[in-house]
């Protein structure tokens, strides 16, 4: 049985909380840079064959090293905590991926920009409901301060086109929702399995829930009338997103308070432009810039600045 200790995450010092909220960062940054690829894949290749493809790619290479991670196997897990797995799995990973990809299609770019620069917002109050510890002010106008930069990122894009649909509209916000129990409940798993091992975990128990509907998304799909580059970006996208990104975020996760690991989503979107930019030439107005300058003096003010003492489930020092 795995043995839980309560800390402080006021008592983590600075090296370690700064650590933490880059290993976050660089998940989000993972995430961000692969929108344009995952809309490039769904083009040719169903988005539930894809789900599937994804997770079975990512269970492959974490199965190869995870036996090399020390501390506890995933059999030492109690039994309910699997129901966190589970939950990591089918909201966080599936339905969150098909909500957002699904509610994209339906809807305006600029809509769903805005409605997913509400998940910092939206992680502190299911974070706040869960744990019963508000932020205070100060982390609130700092939460206040991502939002805003995020909103400004998208209305500074190019808005021109027609508006979103409120059945597109809902799907985007219903990934909302997934993104913010994905962060909640990732906290309190990253303080009790080693990031790889849970990665893998919830990697096979997400393939476990596309396998059946992949099934009926089968029928009538080519697989080698897929183009050949489509499939290798396929393949990054499954490691970067199922395994570098899980394995960066489960490691970090545990370390700093719900609100400030909600802040690190705001890196999500600021990346997509960034990368947007750079390899597909793709310019970025003035008020984008100015958005993703206030996104990121949030997330470095949050990141520097001290928290009250808020009791955080963590991970006892494990034996190698």
């Amino acid at each position: 049985m795995l043995n839980t200790a309560t800390t402080l995450v006021a008592h983590e010092s600075p090296t370690m909380r700064r650590a933490a909220i880059l290993s976050l960062i660089a998940a989000m940054s993972f995430t961000g840079a692969n929108v344009p690829f995952g809309k490039a894949i769904v083009l040719e290749v169903p988005v539930l064959v894809f789900l599937a493809f994804r997770f079975a790619v990512a269970s492959i290479a974490l199965l190869a090293v995870a036996h090399r991670e020390p501390g506890p196997t995933l059999t030492a897990l109690p039994t309910w905590r699997w129901l966190d797995i589970a939950i990591l799995a089918a909201i966080g990973s599936v339905l969150f991926t098909l909500f957002m990809l699904e509610g994209t299609k339906r809807t305006a770019a600029v809509d769903a920009g805005i409605i997913t620069a509400t998940i910092p917002a939206v992680v502190a109050l299911i974070g706040a409901a869960v744990s019963q510890r508000w932020p205070t002010t100060a982390q609130t106008l700092l939460i206040t301060l991502a939002v805003a930069g995020l909103i400004a990122i998208q209305l500074g894009g190019n808005a021109a086109g027609a508006g979103g649909s409120w059945q597109g509209n809902a799907l985007v916000g219903a990934a909302v929702l997934c993104e913010a129990t994905f962060v909640v409940v990732s906290q309190r798993m990253s303080a009790l399995v080693r990031p790889i091992r849970l990665s893998l975990a919830v990697s096979v128990m997400s393939l476990a829930f596309c396998l059946p509907l992949a099934a009926f998304a089968l029928d009538g799909f080519d697989p080698f009338a897929v183009r050949p580059e489509i499939w290798l970006l396929a393949l990054w996208y499954a490691l970067s997103s199922s395994v570098f990104c899980t394995v960066l975020w489960y490691r970090g996760a545990a370390l700093v308070p719900t609100w400030l690991a909600g802040l690190a989503t705001a890196a999500l979107p600021v990346t997509a432009i960034a990368v947007a930019a750079a390899f597909l030439g793709e310019p970025v107005s003035a008020a984008q810039f100015a958005g993703a300058t206030l996104v990121i003096v949030a997330i470095v003010v949050g990141a520097l600045a001290k928290d009250r003492p808020e009791p955080v489930t963590r991970r006892p020092p494990q034996q190698d």
